[in-house]
């Protein structure tokens, strides 16, 4: 028993004291290269795949606008508490834009569902600036437009109404979305090739690090500092051609070569 917990113990401080071989790590991943390749190729087509039939695709629509902090936009004559006022104005605008009230004025004429509505629609401000910007994003390119042209119209009006003293001008009309916005199965794709390699090279890679066997001559010198005394061949695995200075013959070479020699 004393013999048995000494040779486990020493089995695992040689296994604490291996370091990482890089270049062992290297042939095993070269010795597996048609695996690594087949399984890449398999992860990226399955990721393909995959985002085609589960990830609806999803169109965006957009517009923006200027904040001023008065109801007549005169440019040349603002001042920094006026920029200041604007910017503060923005945030608060977003707000009201994608309050429910207004979402609701803007879909129901069209006959678009408010169910879900907030979700569809986002606002960002421009840094530093008090421009607006105000997106809607659908899985159906023209429902997609004709909210946020919708949203463009009623949001000026309807902050008029909250808001005293200040004015929205609309700067960039929505453009009808004619490409998908998401996703990008091809970003998607390269991203599951990559995982589905890095994956593989990483198991495989683990399994080398952690093997135990003895392999060749040199991993008894590297791991366990034991010389080699001698070298028993392998009779099965040598080759059979008429340069080798030994050669096993299986029993059913054996009994032709008798025939042979018989007759």
């Amino acid at each position: 028993m004393e013999k048995s917990k000494k040779s486990k113990a020493q089995k695992v401080a040689s296994r604490k004291k291996r370091e990482i071989d890089l270049l062992s790590l290297l042939k095993a991943v070269w010795k597996k290269r048609i695996l690594v390749i087949l399984i890449t190729i398999a992860v990226g087509a399955t990721t393909f795949v995959g985002a085609k039939l589960f990830i609806t695709p999803t169109y965006r629509s957009s517009f923006t606008a200027y904040i001023n902090n008065n109801k007549e936009v005169k440019i040349n004559g603002l001042t920094n508490s006026d920029v200041m006022a604007a910017q503060a104005l923005a945030r608060t605008y977003s707000e009201i834009i994608t309050s429910r009230t207004v979402l609701e004025d803007s879909a129901k004429p069209l006959g678009i569902s408010t169910s879900g509505l907030k979700s569809k629609v986002s606002t960002s401000i421009s840094s530093e600036t008090e421009i607006l910007t105000v997106s809607v994003v659908t899985s159906d390119p023209d429902t997609s437009y004709r909210l946020a042209k919708a949203i463009s119209k009623t949001a000026p009006v309807e902050v008029a109404k909250i808001v005293d003293g200040s004015s929205m001008s609309i700067i960039d009309d929505p453009v009808y979305p004619e490409h998908r916005y998401k996703p990008d199965y091809l970003k998607l794709t390269i991203l599951g090739t990559i995982a589905g390699f890095a994956l593989t090279v990483l198991i495989i890679c683990i399994k080398q690090f952690f093997n135990d066997k003895i392999q060749s001559e040199e991993d008894l010198t590297d791991h366990y500092n034991i010389p080699i005394v001698g070298v028993i061949p392998d009779m099965l695995s040598v080759s059979k051609s008429k340069g080798d200075y030994y050669y096993y013959k299986t029993p059913d070479e054996q009994s032709s070569q008798k025939t042979v020699e018989a007759k």
